[in-house]
């Protein structure tokens, strides 16, 4: 692939339209070119790169593969364009342009969709774009602005990660599963009960509880392993035994009676970490679309989040300070992209 050069940027823009609006002829209309015109600046820039862009016939136009990928850079370098053009004509009110996240389909699912319409209200000219997915996406080649994290260690030299709010978990059941079996009244009884873990391989697993001062690693074997949170969260409901679950998946079931909070002197840890973070690319300007939206999710779920209301009477809460307003600098990663100790 050819470097792309200064000139090539109308050209980028121009394909960025036609991909936008699957039709040279309209790109040409909300342009202000013609449809001519608009076809000879995708072939310069399909030469430029030395890459097919497009996929043309007759009846329609398509994305090539590279070329979905050439258009998610472009998108972001038409929104930092717009940008700056509006910063220099001082009518730069607000955050705009398209923000992109990702995030698990758990987290998102649950919580982060339904937050989306209150941001958009407060802010109508930022579009956003969320994508669930459970693996891993790199900031940089996907085109993303942000990745919504739950891990136990960032590994991106080049990224800065910013806490949004800690993450607890609980051992729970269904009150159908504790009416048939008891509830255990120590971590020992746990042996004693069927107990569903999340992971794929479907062997003995460690439950690490903490209960006061001391710290239990509890070998349990498991009756039922899924790879999902969501869906572990179904079993237990259903009567399948106890499972540990993080608090965001299950505290609302707690909350309304559906599931009961087992052992709640118990704090186990759990397998996404410590916290939900905010992943983005390093960056001296951090664009108000990004910044905005990050203070938006530590306004509405933050140090406390409201679905731990339900342990507020009945255990401690792993919660730790969050970060004032403003991006992280790369001194609070440690050098291998990890977040440092006490983040």
């Amino acid at each position: 692939m050819s470097e792309i050069k200064p000139r090539d940027f109308p050209d980028i823009w121009a394909f960025a339209r036609v991909v936008e609006l699957s039709s040279f002829s309209e790109a040409a209309r909300q342009m202000g070119s013609t449809k001519a015109n608009v076809s000879k600046q995708v072939a310069r820039l399909e030469r430029s790169l030395k890459v097919k862009l497009l996929n043309r016939s007759t009846r329609r136009i398509s994305v090539s593969e590279v070329g979905l990928e050439i258009y998610q850079h472009a998108v972001r370098m038409i929104d930092e364009a717009k940008a700056i053009e509006a910063k220099l004509a001082g009518l730069q009110t607000g955050p705009s342009g398209t923000l992109r996240v990702s995030t698990s389909m758990a987290l998102g699912n649950a919580h982060i969709a339904s937050l989306l319409p209150e941001f958009m209200e407060r802010y109508p000219d930022v579009r956003v774009v969320l994508s669930l997915t459970d693996r891993y996406v790199d900031l940089v080649e996907e085109g993303f602005d942000i990745a919504l994290r739950l891990t136990p260690k960032i590994s991106m030299l080049s990224a800065v990660a910013r806490p949004v709010a800690p993450l607890n978990y609980v051992l729970t059941a269904s009150p159908s599963y504790i009416q048939r079996h008891g509830m255990p009244g120590t971590i020992e009884a746990i042996r004693e009960h069927r107990c569903m873990t999340f992971g794929d391989l479907g062997t003995a697993v460690t439950w690490n509880l903490q209960a006061g001062a001391d710290t239990t690693l509890l070998k349990v074997e498991s009756a039922l392993t899924i790879n999902s949170s969501q869906s572990l969260r179904v079993a237990m409901l259903n009567g399948g035994g106890i499972a540990l679950l993080p608090t965001f998946v299950v505290g609302h079931d707690i909350q309304q009676g559906r599931a009961v909070h087992v052992l709640p002197a118990v704090r186990p840890a759990g397998m996404f970490g410590s916290h939900l973070y905010a992943v983005y690319l390093q960056n001296q300007f951090l664009p108000q679309k990004v910044r905005v939206f990050i203070d938006f999710l530590i306004e509405k779920i933050g140090e406390r989040p409201y679905w731990d209301s339900f342990m507020d009477k009945t255990a401690p809460l792993a919660t730790r300070a969050i970060a004032p307003s403003g991006s992280r600098t790369p001194a609070d990663l440690s050098a291998d992209g990890s977040v440092r100790a006490g983040w």
